[in-house]
C-alpha cells in the first residue's frame, strides 16, 4: 500500500481536483500526505531574482498552509514543502530524494495545441518517475 503520497499543487483549482484522491489514498493506507509547490525560476537579474523569489516562496508557503488547514488530516500525517526550479525536474528530484510511494496529480485538458508541442509536467513525470503516478483528469466544467 502507498504509505507516502506526494501531491504537487500549483495554486490552481484544476490542480486541487487531485486532493480528494490523494486524501483517500492517505486514509486507506494510514500513511502521510506531502503537499508540494514548485516556485519556478523566471527572473534573470540576480538582485531582483532574490527579492521576487522570496516573495513567491512566501506566497507558496501561505497557499499550502491554507490548503493543509482545510484538509481533515492530522499534523502527523500531513507535510508540505516549497521547492524552487524547473517544475518537472524539481519534482523528479524530490521524488528521488524522498521515500515517496505514489505521486498524485491533476492533468489539464490535452486539446490545447500548445500542450501537444511543449508537453506537460504530467507527461514528463509519467515517463521518468520511479514510482506510480495517479493522474486525475480535470473536471470538464472547470
Amino acid at each position: 500500500m502507498y504509505q507516502k503520497t506526494l501531491l504537487p499543487l500549483d495554486g490552481s483549482s484544476a490542480a486541487e481536483e487531485a486532493i480528494p484522491y490523494a486524501l483517500e489514498l492517505r486514509r486507506l493506507s494510514g500513511g502521510t500526505l506531502t503537499l508540494v509547490r514548485v516556485v519556478p525560476h523566471n527572473i534573470a537579474a540576480a538582485e531582483l531574482w532574490h527579492i521576487h523569489q522570496r516573495q513567491l516562496e512566501a506566497e507558496a508557503e501561505l497557499y499550502l498552509a491554507k490548503v493543509a488547514a482545510r484538509l481533515d488530516v492530522t499534523a502527523e500525517h500531513l507535510q508540505y514543502s516549497i521547492i524552487s526550479g524547473d517544475v518537472g525536474q524539481s519534482l523528479l528530484t524530490l521524488i528521488h530524494q524522498g521515500p515517496f510511494d505514489v505521486l498524485v496529480m491533476a492533468t489539464r485538458d490535452r486539446r490545447d495545441p500548445v500542450r501537444w508541442v511543449l508537453g506537460s509536467v504530467a507527461d514528463y513525470l509519467v515517463q521518468r518517475a520511479p514510482i506510480p503516478v495517479l493522474l486525475v483528469r480535470q473536471n470538464e466544467e472547470g
